[in-house]
């Protein structure tokens, strides 16, 4: 709960609807983090005519309501006549995010001809974004982006350290000894991908780990 520094005009018979946006519009930017902040109270009901409050207003947040996610604001006065109502606010929180500097296709990697960073209001945004160039850059796009479309955790991928069809080389170890044997992958993987090898001597087709370009570890 914060108490705030609106204080009506005790000439005026009723509480200034005025001071009630401003106390939901300040407590929004005060407890908002993430960028610019920008705060626009709904709209009250002019008909509505409230004692005037003879302390500061309390703002607080509806019952379930979190910081991060702030659709509507309570305002309160406790004297001398208690009275207490909830105002719609709309949030925009403006980040530097990165987008598509012009159309990409699946598949590609990203270079740092592909991006540029731009402030959006991320409140709109709900599939999520990225934020620093390191996100991005030399990812593989898993889905195609158009001029301006914003980089999401969903929209990249790790680029693959190797490639199906390419001849890797399988280690395996069991009691302190590591074995070597040459294979096929049989599809591709990022680091830490779990991918199918045939063995070139028996044939056989074991799943191991990728753990650096060319090499893929057994699973035992």
């Amino acid at each position: 709960m914060a108490t705030l520094p609106f204080l009506p005009a005790h000439a005026e018979t009723y509480q200034p609807l005025s001071s009630i946006h401003d106390a939901a519009q300040a407590f929004v930017l005060q407890h908002t983090r993430g960028g610019r902040v920008e705060a626009d109270p709904g709209p009250i009901d002019p008909r509505l005519k409230l004692p005037p409050c003879g302390e500061a207003l309390q703002a607080f947040l509806p019952p379930g309501g979190r910081s991060g996610s702030i659709s509507s604001v309570g305002i309160r006065c406790q004297k001398p006549k208690p009275w207490s109502l909830y105002v719609p606010i709309r949030v925009k929180i403006f980040t530097p995010v990165i987008t598509a500097s012009h159309p990409i296709l699946p598949g590609n990697r990203i270079t740092p001809s592909d991006f540029q960073t731009i402030e959006m209001d991320v409140a709109s945004l709900p599939a999520g974004y990225l934020t620093h160039p390191d996100q991005v850059l030399n990812k593989i796009l898993k889905r195609p982006l158009g001029m301006g479309g914003v980089f999401s955790p969903e929209t990249i991928a790790d680029a693959p350290m190797i490639r199906r069809g390419e001849q890797v080389v399988v280690l395996a170890e069991t009691q302190g000894m590591q074995i070597r044997a040459s294979g096929k992958a049989l599809k591709d993987g990022a680091e830490g991908a779990v991918i199918q090898v045939r063995n070139l001597s028996s044939q056989r087709i074991i799943e191991g780990v990728v753990t650096s370009a060319g090499i893929v570890k057994v699973i035992m």
